[in-house]
């Protein structure tokens, strides 16, 4: 199963890797003394200089690559500063109404994700640069692409592990309405930890599953904590970066997910569709 959840996956991802940002950090200078806890890297991202810019060379969201100092150490993040709306494009699946590219989804997904506490989602921050708000994202280093992965034919060296993250990422996705093409990206940690990268198209107004094959098994905790939420505490943390109307789509959806995922359990038992992943727990951003 794992592998026929994978492959979809795997499209998406070469394709996102060959038109999307490239965020790899293979090349960034040793973090000395880097921070441990989101608190400390958001607060980092927020608020350590930014010494040295330069664009990511391919991508369509005009992404750069930062260099920050706080005067104790470096780091480097991404800067995304998109912010389009328009009331229509065309797509594969046909026209979609009140398209949004929004770096203003990066932080909403990263917020949402410590809300679920969920492991998976570098910090995002938002934050004022001359011209432009923005979000920073923490530069994961050390980590390669699902393409190089391909291309050295390396296999995860715990595959039961790695198809849990695949499944957990596709609930993930559906959750937020991340289309999963162009803006979304995928890295490989050092320790075969998968990290999802880029929201800007997420958050679509649907009230509808985007991809209900994605569905597969999912984590115990991640389905009580969605289960948890509801619009006074997404208000509070995400209304600065989402509007009412896709609030109420993500609790729509978030809906749906947890139906589809009840009643595959009273179909099947519980050991058939739920398991438990470590990296659901300790909170998001942990071990960069």
């Amino acid at each position: 199963m794992g592998d026929n959840v994978f492959m979809s996956y795997h499209i998406i991802i070469v394709f996102t890797l060959l038109l999307g940002p490239v965020l790899r950090g293979q090349d960034q200078a040793p973090s000395t003394g880097s921070p441990r806890s989101c608190d400390g890297m958001e607060k980092f991202l927020r608020e350590a200089k930014i010494v040295t810019e330069k664009r990511i060379p391919i991508g369509v969201t005009h992404s750069k690559r930062a260099t920050l100092d706080d005067g104790r150490m470096q780091h480097a993040a991404a800067v995304q500063t998109i912010h389009e709306n328009k009331p229509w494009i065309e797509t594969e699946r046909g026209r979609e109404l009140g398209y949004k590219d929004w770096w203003e989804f990066n932080v909403a997904a990263y917020e949402l994700a410590k809300m679920l506490e969920l492991d998976m989602v570098p910090p995002y921050v938002e934050r004022e640069l001359p011209g432009a708000r923005a979000s920073l994202s923490w530069w994961v280093n050390d980590a390669m692409m699902e393409l190089e992965r391909g291309q050295k034919k390396l296999q995860p060296p715990d595959r039961d592990n790695w198809d849990k993250e695949v499944q957990v990422i596709g609930v993930f996705y559906q959750l937020t309405a991340n289309p999963s093409r162009h803006l979304t990206d995928f890295l490989i940690d050092k320790d075969w930890r998968l990290w999802m990268l880029d929201f800007t198209r997420s958050f679509q107004p649907t009230k509808d599953i985007l991809n209900k094959k994605a569905l597969v098994r999912c984590d115990r905790k991640l389905l009580a904590n969605m289960r948890k939420l509801d619009r006074p505490a997404l208000q509070a943390r995400l209304g600065r970066y989402l509007n009412g109307k896709e609030i109420d789509a993500l609790l729509a959806r978030r809906d749906k997910i947890v139906k589809f995922f009840t009643d595959e359990t009273a179909n099947q038992g519980e050991a058939a569709v739920l398991f438990d992943l470590p990296r659901v727990g300790p909170g998001c951003g942990v071990g960069l």
